[in-house]
Formats: structure tokens, sequence, C-alpha cells
């Protein structure tokens, strides 16, 4: 067989390869596309600024079930606990975005959540908590190539008096310009 024919042969086959086997970013950028990733700062006061050990999850990752984009957090009874939330536009066209975040129930309550990183909750800072719950928080993004952040703190309390009750907070981010692409994370509470 030439080698000519072998080339052709070989291209053919890699055009017939299914698209998920091919590595992370080979494709185009997507036009919009939502990503958002979270981080446990803390508990009480054990949150520290961009602090170790707790990584960063869901960079770059985006699904509707929070695969590899979930923190899970054991606590006490009656304690508040701080995650951290980036979420970013990796498309190439500006879009907004819209956060359906979780309403908490009486063991688990959404007790605030701010605009930007915050060690402990303060007055001086954009609260959003009630467009949070109700699913209403829009953010409008340029282009990811004018890396553009919201950085957002979210704080749940645990005033229960049991033990081993648990609450997933699931987060979904939601593109306006395409509803199809969305990017979700969780955040599990469990009481000890």
């Amino acid at each position: 067989m030439s080698r000519r024919a072998i080339s052709l042969v070989l291209l053919a086959a890699l055009v017939a390869l299914p698209m998920a086997t091919l590595p992370a970013g080979a494709g185009p950028t997507p036009a919009v596309q939502p990503d958002a990733w979270i981080k446990l700062c803390g508990l009480s006061t054990g949150c520290t600024i961009r602090g170790l050990p707790n990584p960063w999850k869901g960079k770059d990752i985006y699904n509707t079930t929070g695969h590899h984009q979930k923190i899970g957090v054991r606590m006490e009874d009656g304690e508040g606990v701080r995650f951290w939330l980036t979420i970013e536009n990796d498309g190439t066209d500006p879009d907004t975005f819209t956060l359906q975040g979780c309403k908490g129930n009486p063991r688990f309550r959404v007790n605030k959540v701010q605009v930007g990183f915050y060690k402990r909750p303060t007055g001086g800072s954009e609260k959003i908590t009630e467009k949070f719950k109700d699913g209403t928080a829009t953010f409008d993004f340029g282009p990811s190539s004018d890396g553009e952040k919201v950085e957002l703190t979210l704080n749940i309390i645990a005033p229960t008096t049991r033990e081993g009750v648990s609450y997933r907070c699931v987060m979904t981010i939601t593109s306006e310009a395409d509803p199809s692409k969305v990017d979700t994370l969780v955040a599990k509470m469990t009481t000890y």
C-alpha cells in the first residue's frame, strides 16, 4: 500500500472516532459555556482566605450532575460552613448566566450569599441571597478572552440537634444565549 493510501486510511479512521475519545480542549471553543468551580472555605472561624488544604473542584469541567464538581463536609450541628464559588464564561461570545442555587431547609439554612470572597459575612458586600435561592441571580460576561469572573461566598448554617443529617445544595449555572449550556456544582453537608 502506498504512503498516500495509508494516510487516507488513517485520516478516515480518525474522522470516524467519536468526539468523546478526544482529549478535553481538543475541539473548537464553544460560543458560550458557563464554567463554575467550588472550594470549601471552612467551618465557623476556620476559614482562611485562599488557603490550603481545600482544593478547587470543577474548573473546566462542564456537566449537569456535579460529577467532579462536588465538595462534601462533615460539620457539628449548630455549626456554619462557607463555600467559595467562581463563575466564568469559557465561550467566545458574550453571554448572561443565571445561577439557580439551593433554598436550604429547616436543618440547613442558606444564611447568606455574597459577591466576593469573605472569611466571615460582612456588612459592606453585595448580598444576593434571595436571588440565589429563587434562581434569579444573573451575571453578564464578555467572551472568555476578557478573563471576567464572578466570585461568591455561600454561607450555610446547620441549626439542627440531630447527628447524621445530610443536605445537598445543588447550584446550576445556565447560559441565556443557549439554555442547553449549563454547569452544576454540589455542596454536601452532613452533621455529626
